[in-house]
């Protein structure tokens, strides 16, 4: 009888502790140890400063395929909140990691973001985002010791001609 209760107890705790497991993996609660290929702009940038951080500077270039050294293609912002509104074009975009992807799809431009950003007014950290189309983003991040550069797929609406007005409307405004 003890024996039967004791493979009872054992078979309940395996259960237990199986049910745990999967609800602590579906609830996406330990995702740094458990990583996803999935993930979002705002978890991969923004969510990455505190309230003590402040925007410093946002630099865009405009590249040209044919030509990647020309350097009259850039535009510099340095107000929070312009730098704000900017990102706000990009806090819905959903991504998904990959090992690389096809480069036969780029535009005949591309856009190559350069986030600064004053933690707690101490030091600055630094993200490099580069658009290549609709579908392809490239992000490097300072602040990470390992994989600084990854590339993702962008899995769902993304309007690459919205940044393309944004972009010649400073440009406009900066000369």
């Amino acid at each position: 009888m003890t024996k039967r209760i004791k493979m009872i107890m054992g078979i309940a705790m395996i259960i237990v502790f199986l049910a745990i497991a999967v609800r602590m993996y579906t609830s996406g609660q330990y995702t740094k140890y458990i990583p996803s290929k999935h993930t979002t702009f705002r978890a991969e940038v923004t969510d990455h400063m505190t309230m003590l951080d402040t925007l410093d500077r946002l630099t865009i270039r405009k590249i040209s395929s044919t030509d990647p050294d020309n350097e009259d293609d850039e535009v510099t912002i340095t107000d929070p909140n312009e730098i704000r509104d900017m990102l706000k074009l990009l806090k819905d975009v959903d991504l998904k990691r990959v090992r690389e992807f096809d480069v036969s799809e780029r535009n005949p431009h591309y856009y190559e973001w350069r986030l600064t950003i004053n933690k707690e007014g101490r030091f600055t950290d630094g993200f490099g985002l580069t658009f290549y189309n609709e579908k392809s983003i490239s992000i490097y991040s300072e602040a990470k010791t390992r994989d600084k550069f990854e590339d993702y797929e962008i899995t769902n609406e993304f309007n690459l001609n919205e940044m393309d007005r944004l972009f010649e409307k400073l440009k406009e405004e900066q000369t």
